[in-house]
């Protein structure tokens, strides 16, 4: 019967031991190391290509103390102190494929894991080609849309007429030539200080700002008392591209 109890007890003792260790283990499970690549400098494209001056971040329980930093399983830093930060050079390591990853140690000894993160190092040469693939697309695009913004709404579209009182979603302008109102294309290209407009009262081009209510007021007055200047001949589309063909000559 001694032997039982012994035994009773000794079954006691280890289950306990387990219940109290369960949570501590279930603890530890959750604490995990949370591992970043932030882009400093540099190139930073598709596929995980990257080139320039970048930065591994760590960040993990209160408890941590210590975190070792590595680029394909070798430790290249080690924190000890928060915030673990390491800042590096593509340019110090072997053009290619690389793996970078964390370890970090608790105050209790403990250590936790991040996960990987793997990018593709590139030479400087290799960035700059990269650099320019992705550019040249972008200022080909931009160009074509602002001459084909500029150059069509002038060689095809036609003189407009003017509506008093009714102005579109650009509103209206009042012609710094003839100071007659009218309204402002939406298609028409934006020049910063005003919009590249053809008055449909004397023809003539400009940069037209948006007017205000009180201006365009005074405009549609005097619009009305003095009548609509008129274009002495209406220019038909072949001799419009001539007219401006030659008006884009220099003087030599």
């Amino acid at each position: 019967s001694m032997n039982l109890m012994k035994k009773t007890f000794l079954a006691a003792g280890l289950l306990t031991a387990l219940l109290l260790a369960s949570p501590v283990a279930a603890q530890a499970q959750g604490e995990t190391l949370e591992l970043r690549l932030s882009r400093d400098w540099g190139y930073g494209g598709l596929n995980g290509e990257i080139e320039g001056r970048f930065s591994m971040i760590a960040s993990g329980p209160e408890s941590l103390s210590e975190v070792h930093f590595l680029i394909d399983g070798e430790t290249v830093f080690e924190d000890r102190e928060p915030p673990f930060r390491y800042q590096f050079q593509t340019g110090e390591f072997d053009p290619g494929r690389h793996t970078l990853s964390a370890r970090g140690l608790l105050a209790d000894g403990r250590e936790i894991r991040s996960g990987e993160i793997v990018r593709v190092f590139l030479s400087a040469e290799q960035a700059g080609s990269k650099t320019v693939g992705l550019v040249i697309p972008i200022l080909v695009v931009a160009l074509v849309v602002g001459l084909g913004s500029a150059v069509i709404p002038m060689v095809l579209g036609r003189k407009k007429v003017h509506v008093p009182g009714q102005y579109g979603l650009a509103g209206g302008a009042v012609c710094p030539k003839c100071q007659m109102p009218f309204s402002r294309s939406v298609l028409a290209p934006n020049l910063l200080i005003g919009k590249l407009e053809r008055c449909p009262h004397c023809g003539k081009w400009s940069l037209a700002g948006r007017a205000s209510r009180d201006a365009l007021a005074e405009a549609e007055a005097r619009l009305a008392q003095e009548g609509s200047p008129q274009v002495a001949v209406e220019e038909s589309e072949r001799e419009k591209l001539e007219r401006l063909i030659d008006e884009s000559r220099f003087d030599t």
